[in-house]
């Protein structure tokens, strides 16, 4: 049975305007045609909806969530959080976190670190029809040096953890921490170059991988065929790993134009993560935090997340939206907010709908963010405009989601 959706408005995700009068048709989850309402004729059986007054889009990509974490954000529960769930209630929860990407209509997501192959598993589960739920991208575990980003310090000695880090130390490591990443099934690598420092806020960042381990990822990557993105806060350690071939630079505070004009000339893709930064100044400091080099490094890399912004839409250099859903922020709910904040530093509404759909579908590298011929049909339904007011996209009320075709009645 071909499903019909007819539409007086359509965002496709590849237009900067509004197309009117069209109608698309869905055979077994995917888009086969999108026609002009005056050209279409129905056949016998063909499931028809009917949307006169509402915008119909594709559904949205956000590329960077973490489904193991909650987004508590007092720093001690979130470290304890990962010791007092068994990995298997971590997953029972993560699905549960994906529904609510899925309600707030992000049919596909992809997943930053999670231990235990959390993420991994829910997405088997989802791939596999036993569960309902977007679209799936993991990386398993975050490659990172011993006391690095990933696999931070502040336990007590005698406390040893199973598969919730994954330290590397030397080339050599870090080509079986790929390995063993993609054996546990990874959809790709993620990697930790470089992260804030307080040191010397004057250089308020350092590198964490040597340029000899940045290298060797690339190489055994490469070989493979695989994407790596990688956490990422300033200095060279980008610029050498954009010029190793890295796919997409996560978070980026400072980017330089060296950096800046490699990844144009690569293709590499930016994630900003703009909501994240922002979320720390939702809260009421005391003033004695105030006062220190950490919040002092907030505003820092607050001011330039701003400017890098700013380079990478003059180089035209594909922004995709991510939100680091799960550290700091709930899943779904707030993920609108990252939108707002790509028009906040110079995006049109549409081109921050453009990130979230077409541009988030291109780094996954699979068949969603459009509405095309031979697309996944991953559709929503929006009552009002979000090209006019992305704020509407803030009320899950507002959202009818289609996901392969099958629209999710009452949400999930």
């Amino acid at each position: 049975m071909r499903k019909i959706i007819k539409t007086k408005k359509l965002i496709n995700g590849v237009s900067k305007k509004i197309l009117e009068n069209k109608c698309i048709i869905i055979e077994n989850g995917k888009i086969t045609k999108v026609l002009d309402l005056k050209n279409f004729k129905d056949k016998k059986g063909d499931k028809v909806y009917n949307f006169n007054k509402e915008v119909v889009m594709p559904g949205m990509v956000d590329v960077h969530v973490h489904l193991a974490f909650s987004g508590i954000t007092n720093n001690r529960s979130f470290r304890a959080e990962s010791a007092d769930l068994d990995y298997g209630a971590q997953a029972l929860r993560g699905y549960a976190f994906a529904l609510d990407h899925l309600n707030y209509g992000f049919t596909s997501i992809r997943d930053m670190n999670a231990p235990g192959n959390v993420a991994i598993n829910i997405r088997n589960m989802i791939k596999n029809n036993k569960l309902k739920g977007p679209n799936i991208l993991a990386c398993g575990l975050g490659l990172s040096v011993t006391g690095g980003h990933m696999d931070q310090p502040g336990w007590g000695s005698h406390v040893n953890f199973k598969d919730m880090t994954y330290p590397c130390d030397g080339p050599d490591e870090f080509i079986k921490g790929v390995r063993t990443q993609l054996k546990a099934g990874a959809d790709f690598i993620k990697t930790n170059l470089c992260v804030s420092s307080t040191y010397d806020l004057k250089k308020p960042y350092k590198q964490e991988m040597s340029n000899e381990e940045i290298e060797a990822v690339a190489k055994i990557t490469k070989m493979l065929n695989i994407k790596v993105a990688s956490h990422t806060s300033g200095g060279s350690a980008i610029t050498k790993a954009v010029e190793c071939g890295l796919h997409s630079v996560e978070h980026g505070h400072w980017l330089d134009n060296k950096t800046v004009d490699l990844m144009k000339k690569n293709n590499t893709f930016y994630v900003p993560t703009l909501l994240v930064n922002e979320r720390n100044f939702d809260f009421k400091e005391n003033e004695k935090f105030k006062s220190s080099k950490n919040w002092k490094w907030l505003e820092l890399s607050r001011e330039a997340k701003w400017v890098s912004l700013k380079k990478a839409i003059k180089s035209n250099i594909k922004i995709a939206t991510g939100t680091d859903a799960g550290f700091m922020l709930p899943h779904g709910e707030m993920n609108y907010r990252e939108l707002e904040y790509l028009v906040q530093g110079g995006m049109t509404n549409m081109e921050a709908i453009i990130s979230a759909t077409r541009i988030g579908g291109e780094l996954l590298g699979i068949n969603v963010g459009t509405i095309e011929e031979g697309q996944k049909a991953d559709i929503l339904v929006i009552k009002g405009d979000p090209s006019k007011n992305i704020k509407i996209l803030s009320d899950r009320k507002n959202i009818k989601v289609f996901k392969d075709g099958k629209l999710l009645e009452n949400s999930i």
